[in-house]
């Protein structure tokens, strides 16, 4: 697929995405980082697994914005929990360069995107799959 075809498929997948597929969206993105930090480190770029790991604390970061703890104060704290134990994994992995410590983080991604397939498929992945009301989730993508 050419970049530009790429490009226009992911913004229309994007903005047609429900809350909840956007949450899966970006978790898929930072187990693929994690895995390219691995593989990187397997080759000895060092830089490369850096800016990998970056980018996949970038995007728990985010997850970790857009918990609301308004509409589920418990659930959004143990989540949160989760997400901040997935960061300082990172976090260490980067400065001890340790590869464990990435495999553990993503093994709670992969358990954190299976939840969250589930969900999918039980409330749908775009917009016009649901009815006008809210999801009623306790994170906004």
């Amino acid at each position: 697929m050419n970049p530009a075809a790429r490009e226009n498929y992911l913004t229309t997948e994007v903005m047609t995405a429900t809350p909840q597929k956007l949450q899966l969206m970006l978790i898929e993105a930072a187990i693929r980082f994690g895995r390219q930090a691995i593989e990187c480190w397997d080759k000895s770029d060092d830089e490369a697994a850096g800016e990998a790991l970056v980018r996949c604390q970038q995007i728990i970061t985010e997850l970790l914005c857009g918990l609301r703890p308004e509409r589920d104060p418990e659930l959004v704290r143990r989540v949160a929990s989760v997400y901040l134990f997935i960061f300082r994994s990172l976090t260490m992995a980067h400065l001890e360069r340790d590869r464990q410590k990435v495999v553990e983080a993503m093994s709670v991604l992969e358990v954190e995107r299976e939840t969250w397939q589930q969900v999918c498929e039980k409330l749908g992945t775009r917009r016009d799959d649901l009815p006008e009301q809210s999801s009623g989730l306790a994170v906004e993508a």
